[in-house]
């Protein structure tokens, strides 16, 4: 490297020779007294005991790359500090532009571009790195630094002299090359690392699942002791425990040039969680290296019965007189072992009027639709559908709004695992499913009409034989020894379904108020519960009253409606405010007195100075319906 007195001495000369100094073309020497030069060629003292003959020419034609300079230039050589490096290692490697054709004289005073390569550093992926992959100079020296990063064997390193443009290379003008050898030792095993899971998740062999596979790829990483991939390197494989029988495709493999292996597991029969051990040998052939992945769940995927909800946000909905009218439906599903379903499994929804969303995907084992009020609502189709509706226990007459929502799923119908295995036995207890249908009536069985005798409730077909298939006597699943399949049980799945009502109530009209005394007790289902007596109270100093709100078809009002109760001289305590979320089911039989849906409340008084009276009021919207007891 030059040092800046000699820097101040090529500067000076250049000067002088231009301004005609020195005479005869002799170089002039200025500053201190180290170095001596003839015709465009100077002679430079490093400071370290060595000299450079360097060339301030502007005019080179045979620019040269290697090692050294003058008379120990060494045409087409890299100077490199460690030809044998281990894994990981560094070396420093130079090189020298000279003017080949002055005497190898090292070039100072022209700018050129070298670029660094070697067959590691261009491997995909690159198992070797310099601190730079290309330089600009024009003080006749380049020096970069190598690393190997996974490279082991013999490298062989190039770096190519290029022309420059405006201070950038031209990689057009390959104008000289020079190259040399590293030998890489092989990596030292420093450690193997889980990287993935590709499926968390598997179901059970017996099933095949669209939405839960039956195998997972588990992969793991070999790294040297300066964290890079070691390819080639043989790695085994083993379960941590095989539930249902688990295994694993192959019990070895060879590490890819990233380093990575990869095991597949194989899900076994029934329910339970694995993980895969991989364990590679140390360079001395004996030490073993472990580690385990992450745990991998092997479950059925299927829903079954028990297992399978929906809900609403709203029960009673202002919808029978607007349309447009959202309620959200949510769908709950898990299998077997009370796990949620995988993500991704379709859920259907069918609706008795109004309209639906046709189906949900879950997350977490569970998903959402949006039903929404329109067109006919339950009590106004057409007779000639033969359609059927929920009936009123006290008047015989259709529940005008009320409304079935059905969800439905491939699933399994359920059984009672009694001795712990995951699968089911034929001893075991079990129930079986006609197919699933929505049971606009709500009374438990599928209505048939007309002449065919086929149900005029929706039911999902399961078999698409076009006939409604009562429940079979052996176990729907996919979960069975093989002594049980002996006997045809886990012969099918089914559709696991629920079944939910929501009330369409009016929006546009002012509830009405009802008033009940009680009047004693009476025995319903073998629970002694309140009798009332409707009947328009009489204040007097203290007492209780009941109210009942129902909208214009004797239904509990829509959300959202109000009631309240305020007194003029009487202390009002009690029950008041918003009428609850729920289809308002009162009295179906009658019993106790009081109508079959509506809402219901408690109003306490107590008379305080001056009591004149107490007035009710139903607020729904903008529209308000009040009454004053005196």
């Amino acid at each position: 490297m030059l040092k800046p007195a000699s820097l101040l001495t090529l500067l000076l000369t250049a000067f002088l020779t231009a301004c005609g100094g020195g005479g005869g073309g002799d170089s002039v020497v200025a500053g201190n007294d180290d170095s001596s030069s003839s015709g465009d060629t100077t002679t430079v003292d490093n400071g370290d005991g060595t000299t450079d003959d360097v060339t301030t020419s502007t005019d080179i034609t045979n620019p040269l790359i290697g090692t050294g300079s003058g008379s120990s230039f060494v045409s087409g050589a890299l100077n490199i500090s460690s030809t044998s490096l281990s894994a990981g290692g560094t070396a420093n490697i130079t090189a020298t532009i000279v003017d080949g054709d002055n005497g190898n004289a090292k070039v100072v005073s022209q700018q050129y571009g070298v670029v660094f390569t070697s067959i590691c550093a261009e491997s995909d992926p690159a198992k070797a790195s310099f601190s730079r992959e290309q330089v600009v100079t024009s003080s006749g020296e380049i020096s970069v630094t190598y690393t190997a990063e996974g490279c082991s064997g013999t490298d062989v390193l190039s770096f190519k002299l290029y022309a420059t443009n405006d201070g950038e290379i031209d990689l057009d003008s390959v104008l000289d090359a020079a190259s040399g050898t590293i030998t890489v030792q092989a990596p030292e095993v420093g450690a193997i690392t889980f990287v993935e899971n590709s499926e968390p998740a598997i179901s059970i062999s017996t099933i095949a699942n669209p939405v839960l596979p039956v195998l997972s790829e588990v992969v793991f990483r070999v790294l040297d002791r300066t964290n890079n991939p070691i390819g080639g390197k043989e790695v085994t494989f083993a379960l941590s425990n095989t539930p249902g029988g688990a295994r694993l495709a192959l019990g070895e493999g060879v590490t890819n040039e990233d380093g990575e292996v990869k095991a597949i597991l194989q899900s076994g029969t029934t329910h339970g969680v694995t993980s895969v051990v991989a364990t590679t040998l140390a360079n001395d052939g004996v030490t073993e290296i472990s580690t385990s992945s992450q745990p991998v769940s092997i479950t059925t995927g299927l829903a079954d019965q028990d297992s399978f909800s929906i809900a609403l946000d709203t029960f009673n909905p202002g919808a029978f007189d607007v349309s447009g009218t959202e309620v959200s439906v949510t769908a709950f599903a898990a299998d077997q072992f009370q796990n949620p379903v995988p993500d991704g499994t379709v859920i259907n929804f069918t609706a008795e009027s109004g309209a639906i969303e046709s189906y949900c995907a879950t997350e977490g084992g569970r998903c959402s639709v949006t039903w929404y009020s329109a067109g006919d609502r339950p009590g106004q189709h057409a007779a000639g559908l033969n359609r059927v509706n929920e009936v009123d226990q006290q008047t015989a007459g259709t529940v005008y709004g009320m409304t079935t929502i059905m969800a439905y799923t491939m699933g399994e119908s359920g059984f009672t695992d009694q001795n712990n295995n995951g699968l089911f036995d034929a001893n075991e207890p079990f129930v079986t499913y006609p197919e699933a249908f929505r049971d606009d009536d709500w009374d438990g069985a599928v209505d048939v009409g007309g002449t065919s005798s086929l149900p005029v409730e929706f039911f999902a077909d399961f078999d698409y034989d076009g006939s409604y298939d009562a429940a079979p006597a052996t176990y729907q699943g996919a979960l069975c020894t093989d002594a049980a399949k002996g006997l045809s049980h886990c012969g099918s799945l089914m559709n696991v379904r629920a079944n939910i009502r929501l009330m369409q109530s009016t929006a546009t009209v002012a509830p009405t108020i009802r008033f009940f005394e009680q009047s004693g007790t009476v025995v319903v289902n073998g629970v002694t519960v309140p009798a009332y007596t409707e009947n328009t109270p009489t204040l007097a100093g203290s007492g209780t009253f009941y109210v009942v709100l129902q909208d214009a078809n004797g239904n509990i009002p829509a959300s959202g409606t109000i009631m309240g109760a305020s007194g003029d001289g009487y202390k009002i305590t009690g029950t008041s405010g918003p009428v609850p979320n729920s289809i308002g089911i009162l009295d179906p039989t009658g019993a106790q007195g009081l109508p079959s849906f509506g809402a219901f409340y408690t109003v306490n008084y107590s008379a305080e100075t001056s009591p004149i009276s107490i007035e009710v009021t139903a607020t729904s919207g903008d529209s308000v319906n009040s009454y004053e007891l005196n």
